[in-house]
């Protein structure tokens, strides 16, 4: 007498090998189940996924759905050829669900690249612009994304080749110093001064990037629009000594409040401000930051002015583009941060205007709490 896991299986079995088209389809439904809490690699889960494999082209429609829709939640490579066929059936609900199941499994094969807990979340977000738009709409997203992953990836590339090539000539230069007759500890801890120097860049430059791409927990409050500025101004002035920063003045309604999940916000804000106070590295004017605010059709309009260097028209462009910076220690992703903080996730706006010697005024518009 077998274990209560063999007459499951064999009972899984009985259902879909049954010539009663409901009793089979009871039986792809309870494969799943079965199939979705089976470790890979387990012998039943080959038998089981076969018999489903050979229900794909069922007589009837309904049972053919029903195997695709289990394709689309079971990793299984057997069920490719299924897919591939059951793309092109006659019927369209087969079809409809074939491609779906199709797009599911690849994307779930790329979710992987990136790792596998973001699986859910992305097929999620996916199966939703689906409901919503059709399987084109969700390939056009799907490859929309993979572009931009692409590009940001091709980027960072560059960048830390960009960063690390210069190791490379340190460390030669250290063995050069090293075999060397006499050596020269000044030139040592130069050298190795230079490295250490380049390696926080390049950690500056992979935590700025992991900042960006990260997908936070986003918790909308009605906060109080001066204190959320007055908590970004601390931390943008920073530890910097005030005989050499510029002064932050708020011109703040009191009583303002807006609609934001507050950290995120405060982190575009002090961003913003970071960059207005390095405005003035350089020269004499250390006019104050002054940072207004005002209400108007269920919108606040957040303005932060400077009367700092300022920035040609191409350097203003540049300012939102990953990794191009003109600072010497800069990592290029403060400002493109910003403007994702402020447009994706609080559904706002960020423009800027500059000019050279004149200045720089960001304005920010997101809800007011309604």
């Amino acid at each position: 007498m077998g274990t209560e896991a063999e007459r499951s299986i064999e009972s899984i079995l009985r259902k879909l090998e049954s010539q009663d088209w409901s009793t089979a389809l009871e039986g792809v439904a309870i494969a799943e189940q079965w199939c979705q809490g089976t470790l890979v690699g387990d012998p039943d889960l080959d038998i089981v996924v076969d018999r489903l494999v050979g229900l794909a082209g069922h007589v009837k429609w309904e049972v053919r759905r029903a195997v695709a829709n289990v394709a689309a939640q079971v990793p299984h490579p057997a069920f490719e050829p299924a897919l591939a066929r059951q793309v092109t059936d006659d019927n369209a609900r087969v079809r409809q669900a074939a491609e779906s199941a199709a797009l599911r499994r690849r994307d779930s094969r790329h979710a992987s690249t990136l790792g596998k807990q973001h699986v859910d979340r992305l097929n999620a977000t996916l199966d939703d612009i689906e409901s919503r738009f059709g399987v084109r709409g969700r390939d056009a997203v799907r490859r929309a994304a993979d572009q931009i992953a692409n590009t940001l990836a091709r980027e960072l590339y560059h960048e830390v080749i960009r960063l690390v090539s210069p190791l490379s000539l340190a460390a030669d230069r250290l063995q050069e110093h090293l075999s060397a007759e006499t050596v020269s500890v000044s030139v040592l801890l130069e050298e190795t001064d230079r490295v250490r120097r380049r390696v926080t860049h390049l950690r500056a430059v992979l935590d700025a990037m992991r900042a960006f791409t990260e997908l936070p927990m986003l918790r909308f409050a009605s906060e109080d629009l001066r204190e959320v500025l007055e908590e970004a101004a601390t931390l943008a002035i920073g530890k910097r000594r005030r005989d050499e920063a510029a002064t932050i003045e708020l011109s703040v309604p009191a009583g303002l409040a807006v609609e934001v999940s507050r950290s995120r916000f405060v982190q575009a804000l002090t961003n913003v401000l970071e960059n207005a106070i390095e405005s003035y590295e350089g020269l004499e004017r250390l006019a104050a930051v002054v940072v207004s605010a005002h209400s108007a059709n269920g919108l606040v309009t957040i303005v932060i002015e400077d009367r700092g260097c300022g920035m040609s028209a191409e350097a203003k462009d540049d300012a939102t583009t990953l990794f191009a910076t003109s600072k010497k220690n800069g990592t290029g992703f403060g400002l493109p941060l910003a403007v994702k903080i402020v447009e994706a996730e609080h559904g706002g706006r960020l423009h800027i205007e500059s000019a050279p010697d004149e200045g720089t005024t960001v304005r920010m518009t997101v809800r007011v709490l309604r």
